[in-house]
This record gives C-alpha cells, sequence and structure tokens, in this order.
C-alpha cells in the first residue's frame, strides 16, 4: 500500500494509517485485513501506543499531520491541494492554541484579540496612504490600459507644453487623469486640473479615485487630494482669482471651450513657471474667433515681433497627425475620431456615427475642425459672457451634489419651445 525502501518507515507509516483508522471507528481486525498485517501486531500497536486514550485534540493532530505529510509529498499539486494545505495549516495553529488554553487557562491564548482589546488606540495609517506594492500595481495598471494614441502622449510627458487638438470620446481626460496621479506617485510633483468649470475638472478626480480603487485597492479622499509624500492633485475651474495660488504640472482641459481665455492663460501658465513643472492643454475644437485659436496657430508668438522675426506653423492634421515639436516650443498633435480608431480605440462605430451627426457636426465633434461663426448671428464669443461656473459663483447657496441643490427654495425655470417638432413638456 505504501512505496518506501526503507522497512523502520514502512512500519512507522503503516502504522500511523492503522491509527487513523482505529479512530475512524475501525476494528483492529478489519484493520489488519485492510493493511495486510497480522491482527497481533495492529494490537499490539494499539496497546503501547495508548490509541484508546487518545484526547480528540490528539486525535485532530495526528490526522492533520497524515493528511499534511500526503499533502506536501506529492509532486504534481493542483490548485485544490495547495487550497487544503492552506486550510489544514490554520487548523493547526488553532489546536496549537486550544493546547496552549489547556496549560495556562487563559482566554488570551484562545483568543490573541482578548489581548488587544482594551489596549489605546492605534496609530492611524496616513491618509491617502499607498504602500509600494500598491504604487506597482497602479503603475503596471496604468501601461497596460493605453491605446496607441495615449502612448504616444505619455512618451512626450516630458515636453515642456503639449498642446493636443482632439475627437471627443477617446479618453484624453481619462487618460491625463491617470497620467497625472502616476506622475505625482513618481515624482511627488503637484498636479492643477483646470476646466471649462469646476464640475467638468471634478471629472478629473472622479477618474483617479476609480483608478486607485480598481487598480490598488486605495482609496483616496480630499479636496484637493494630498498624498502622504506631500504632492497635492488640485480640482480648479476657470475663476483665474483661484487658479493662480498654486504650483505643479497643469492640465487644462477643453480650453477651447473656456471665457476669458488670454486671462486664464497668463495666471494657469504662472503656475508652472518652474522648469520642473509642465503643462498640458487639449481640447476639442470651437470656434476660430476665439481667443484659444491663436495659442493654437501659433499666432500668440508672434506677438511683439518683427515681420522678419515671424514664426509660421502648419497646424493642418496631415502635419500634426503624429505629434510636432513647433517652432515655438509647443509639442502639437491632433488626434481625429479615425486616428484613434487606428489607434486601437474600437469604441466607435463609424458608420453609425455619420448618419447621426450632419456634415458639419461630423467634422467639428470627431475630425477635429474648427466652426467659422463670424457671419453667426450669435458668436461664442458673446454667448460665452453669459456663462458663469456654478460651482464657483453660485457657492453660497447652491451645492451641487445634494439631491436638492438649491434646498427647499424658488427657483426660475427656463422653457423655450418650438413652433414645430418640439416634444418637450414640464
Amino acid at each position: 500500500m505504501l512505496e518506501t525502501t526503507d522497512p523502520h518507515q514502512l512500519e512507522n507509516d503503516v502504522r500511523k494509517v492503522a491509527r487513523t483508522l482505529y479512530w475512524q471507528g475501525w476494528r483492529l481486525s478489519s484493520i489488519a485485513r485492510h493493511l495486510d498485517v497480522k491482527p497481533a501486531t495492529v494490537a499490539s500497536w494499539c496497546r503501547r501506543e495508548k490509541w484508546k486514550d487518545a484526547t480528540p485534540v490528539e486525535r485532530i493532530e495526528a490526522s492533520l499531520e497524515v493528511r499534511m505529510m500526503v499533502l506536501i509529498a506529492k509532486d504534481k499539486k493542483d490548485g485544490g491541494d495547495y487550497k487544503e494545505i492552506d486550510l489544514l495549516g490554520r487548523q493547526v495553529e488553532r489546536l496549537a492554541r486550544v493546547r496552549k488554553y489547556d496549560e495556562t487557562g487563559k482566554e488570551s491564548d484562545l483568543n490573541p484579540k482578548i489581548a488587544t482589546r482594551n489596549a489605546g488606540p492605534k496609530r492611524r495609517a496616513p491618509r491617502n496612504e499607498i504602500s509600494e506594492e500598491q504604487h506597482k500595481r497602479i503603475i503596471e495598471a496604468f501601461r497596460d490600459s493605453l491605446f496607441d494614441y495615449q502612448k504616444v502622449w505619455y512618451r512626450n510627458g516630458d515636453q515642456r507644453t503639449r498642446n493636443i487638438l482632439k475627437s471627443r470620446q477617446i479618453g484624453a481626460t481619462w487618460y491625463f487623469a491617470r497620467e497625472a496621479l502616476v506622475d505625482a506617485l513618481d515624482t511627488d510633483r503637484n498636479q492643477i486640473f483646470l476646466s471649462a468649470s469646476k464640475a467638468q475638472a471634478h471629472v478629473f478626480k472622479q477618474y483617479i479615485t476609480q483608478f486607485a480603487r480598481d487598480a490598488a485597492d486605495v482609496e483616496l479622499t480630499g479636496d484637493p487630494i494630498i498624498l502622504p509624500s506631500g504632492a497635492t492633485l488640485y480640482f480648479l475651474g476657470t475663476n483665474a482669482r483661484t487658479a493662480q495660488s498654486y504650483h505643479g504640472n497643469f492640465y487644462f482641459d477643453e480650453y477651447f471651450w473656456v471665457p476669458k481665455f488670454r486671462e486664464l492663460n497668463k495666471v494657469a501658465s504662472g503656475m508652472a513657471m518652474h522648469k520642473r513643472w509642465r503643462k498640458t492643454y487639449f481640447s476639442t475644437p470651437s470656434s476660430v474667433t476665439h481667443e484659444a485659436y491663436a495659442f493654437w496657430s501659433g499666432a500668440h508668438a508672434n506677438r511683439g515681433r518683427a515681420a522678419g522675426d515671424r514664426i509660421q506653423i502648419d497646424t493642418s492634421h496631415e502635419a500634426l497627425v503624429r505629434g510636432m515639436l513647433c517652432e515655438d516650443a509647443q509639442w502639437r498633435q491632433i488626434v481625429t475620431v479615425l486616428d484613434a480608431m487606428a489607434g486601437g480605440c474600437d469604441l466607435f462605430d463609424i458608420d453609425e456615427l455619420r448618419r447621426e451627426y450632419s456634415a458639419e457636426e461630423f467634422a467639428n465633434l470627431l475630425m477635429c475642425q474648427f466652426i467659422d461663426d463670424s457671419l453667426s448671428v450669435f458668436k461664442l464669443s458673446d454667448l460665452q459672457r453669459c456663462m458663469v461656473d456654478s460651482w464657483e459663483e453660485w457657492a453660497d447657496d447652491f451645492s451641487p451634489l445634494l439631491l436638492r441643490p438649491f434646498g427647499h427654495r424658488e427657483v426660475w425655470v427656463g422653457y423655450d419651445p418650438a413652433l414645430t417638432g418640439d416634444s418637450a413638456g414640464l
């Protein structure tokens, strides 16, 4: 039954098996027949080793030992074997506590938690603490999640200024939120997020906290988010007064849709004035009359320059599709929806999108084409004068994250019915 070349070992192994069978309720004669051993030999083992007098704990310990030795001796173990070894190991530990309790009578030997039940308060872990192992998991998850065009952005992360014109819904905000968290962990640099509104800036925060939770089971909290290293992640709207108090890498999301871009950018760029900081601008296009258009086209760099010193930047898709460091020291790239699809993004049905949008809408939303509103009745710049950032301007009595953001007070309702084809209703 048991294979071994050592006769003493063979007898010892057979005796252990016989003992286990006896404790399972087998008769001595049945054990002898099963193991092909003389009945007198089995009876001698039982008498000398006092099998009958063994306590329940001793019987269980011996059975655990036999089973553990069988599993450990297996050359090829499967997942079930490893699970059983782990389970049996925990039972051995538990029985050791029972033995110690039998010797001392102390309940704390049976349950170690009792010894610390009345201990003083534990040291609280630092807020937003991330271990070295969790740090590695975040970096691996980040690198494993990228499309090809996002890898281009990552490789150019050390550019002093990145300026990206992009299609809608290709994961730019999602990517840069993750990039910023990884950079904060790797370099301890602050990260500052600006967007067309504070609510939009908090989309960065949602992406960051979700990423940390999914990748490393880390719960990041606070506004701003402060890491144990001191690196701080700020989430700001377009209020120039609040955007001038910080320093760090900054990410300017949808900058073609913010009012008073020149004023805000003057303040915002000052946050990254030191050479260690990086600036990243990315947006879908709006109008050629927007203040940010000169920043994209490079015309801003020619202000105050003599005619012979002016630069010309080719901002065509053909020139910038792979990304290019331009004469004004900005690294520019254009990523259309077709570029994103070529770069591995399989989230779009391009034929369906062409049916859903007019040619002009498709070109603007997905192909990075600007709108020329110079002949429009209402120019974008005029409409933007009517806009406010509700999270900033209404902060005294408006809480957007509550179920009733304005409490139980009265509000105005605007309603603009069309002459035909309007299915809206109150």
